[in-house]
């Protein structure tokens, strides 16, 4: 209702689509939450309900999801209940001008498998999304709930030049006497794309963020990131896109401000074919963080792999190292560089139209870490039925 209220009605010619998704799911887990100590392991079963609504009109399209996963476990650990909601909306207001703007709300107990999902996914998918989450909060099994928002606005002035300018915020909790720190995000940029010719792109893209971390104004900073972007048609099947730059941050010390220079971008080259879709990734770029109390340069580096074997199977692959770097300044908690390494493997078989079932394999650990941990391997299996329009 209240994203209702926000993006505005529907006409009466409307289409709506709504469906449910559901799955059961039972696995073994290593080490689920990447604790320290003895007497990590846990068998658990998982319910997931997924239902959405996306109303379509003309040249509006609004889009209403929501997730709830419920885990259970044989041993050790607490049932756990974890939420997340989100509205959408996009609209071509002319044939030059085009916005789109996104509200979330996620809840959940940060595990081994959740650090790198943190915020916003590409909306084309087939790729790992290209920034890691916050990676450095590593064994703490607390509970982060998150407002996200943002605005996307985008204008073609000519056949061949574009520009979008984009807009967001983030909110980040944690319980009362948490170790983790809380924060307010806010970031906004402007780009603009020349089409060179049908194969190339190029631009350029400036971006601001702030973070001010609560009750403090210790870690607070500013980064301020221009960056050059690429993009290229490299035969029939195979594409690349990338950005190099610079991040200049603006950080809150206890001697006051001081500044730091890191490398900034991104690149993506995907192959696709009529049987699936092979991707290579890679970034780097300045976030806040929740443990360490300021922002980090963090870095990651990836593959996906998607294979259809057949009219009913597929295969789902990837694999991803990633890194939250370790500022340069002695007097904030940086708690030095943190890396992280995950793998998923996923097999899923057609049974009917709506229901399919699934095979599952991933393997999760952290590394340059003080406090030693056992890897988080999982072996799962399950079954997933849709109900309602699956398009």
């Amino acid at each position: 209702m209240v994203a209702w209220a926000i993006f505005g009605g529907v006409s009466a010619k409307a289409e709506t689509r709504a469906s449910i998704n559901t799955s059961l799911a039972g696995q073994v887990e290593s080490n689920p939450f990447l604790l320290s100590g003895p007497n990590t392991s846990a068998a658990s079963a998982v319910v997931t309900v997924s239902p959405g609504v996306k109303f379509l009109d003309g040249s509006k399209t609004i889009g209403l999801n929501a997730t709830y996963r419920h885990s259970e476990y044989s041993r050790r650990y607490r049932s756990t209940n974890d939420i997340s909601a989100s509205a959408s909306i996009s609209q071509k207001l002319s044939p030059r001008l085009d916005y789109s703007a996104d509200l979330g709300f996620n809840s959940a107990i940060v595990g081994a498998n959740d650090l790198l999902t943190f915020g916003s996914n590409p909306s084309n998918g087939g790729a790992f999304p290209p920034l890691p989450g916050d990676i450095a909060l590593t064994g703490l099994r607390q509970r982060r709930q998150s407002i996200n928002a943002g605005l996307s606005m985008g204008y073609l002035a000519s056949a061949r030049d574009n520009f979008r300018a984009q807009g967001g915020a983030s909110f980040v909790r944690y319980p009362s006497g948490s170790v983790a720190s809380e924060y307010d995000n806010y970031s906004g940029s402007i780009g603009y794309n020349r089409i060179i010719n049908s194969r190339v792109t190029v631009g350029l893209n400036v971006g601001v963020s702030r973070s001010d971390y609560l009750r403090t104004t210790l870690g607070d900073a500013t980064t301020v990131s221009p960056q050059f972007t690429f993009s290229t048609k490299l035969g029939a099947a195979w594409s690349f896109s990338g950005a190099l730059g610079i991040s200049h941050s603006n950080i809150t010390g206890v001697g006051g401000k001081y500044s730091q220079n890191s490398a900034s971008g991104s690149f993506n080259l995907c192959n696709s074919s009529a049987t699936g879709k092979f991707c290579l990734f890679a970034s780097r770029a300045v976030q806040p963080t929740s443990f360490g109390g300021t922002v980090r340069p963090q870095t990651a580096i990836g593959a996906s792999y998607n294979l259809r074997l057949d009219a009913k199977s597929s295969i789902d692959a990837t694999a991803n190292f990633s890194r939250s770097g370790q500022i340069n300044q002695a007097t904030l908690p940086s708690n030095g560089s943190v890396d992280y390494a995950q793998a998923n493997l996923r097999y899923n078989r057609r049974l009917s139209q709506r229901l399919q079932g699934f095979l599952t394999a991933s393997y999760a650990d952290s590394y340059r870490d003080p406090t030693p941990r056992k890897a988080n391997m999982v072996f799962g299996f399950g079954v997933s039925y849709a109900f309602g329009d699956m398009r």
